[in-house]
């Protein structure tokens, strides 16, 4: 059957912002108590935390889901008040460069603790 007018456009981003959803809701609790069962609370204590590859991953998905949940938030926001195609398009890709860069930036500084 076939669906009328495009209604099941929007299922995939708004799965996908869920999904990000759960990932960011489970994330912060464990890594809460993961910090606070390492103790300290100095630069060498927190170094340690992000030290083992479990973290490391774990914070770049959590990093990653931020960033799409963003960018599936900032979407639908855009289509609803941006009329402008142009002017759509250069926030699309603004927000493109600024979201990769932060991702990018976080995997690299995550990758230069070492263990």
């Amino acid at each position: 059957m076939k669906s009328v007018g495009g209604a099941r456009r929007g299922l995939a981003p708004w799965l996908a912002q869920r999904a990000s959803a759960v990932v960011m809701a489970l994330y912060l609790p464990l890594f809460g108590l993961y910090a606070w069962h390492s103790g300290g609370t100095g630069y060498a204590a927190w170094r340690g935390l992000f030290a083992p590859l479990p973290a490391k991953a774990a914070t770049l998905l959590f990093c990653a889901a931020l960033l799409g949940h963003a960018w599936i938030g900032l979407r639908e926001i855009a289509i609803d008040y941006l009329h402008d195609l142009g002017l759509r398009l250069a926030l699309y890709f603004a927000a493109g460069v600024l979201y990769l860069a932060c991702l990018v930036w976080a995997a690299d500084i995550l990758w230069q603790v070492a263990p």
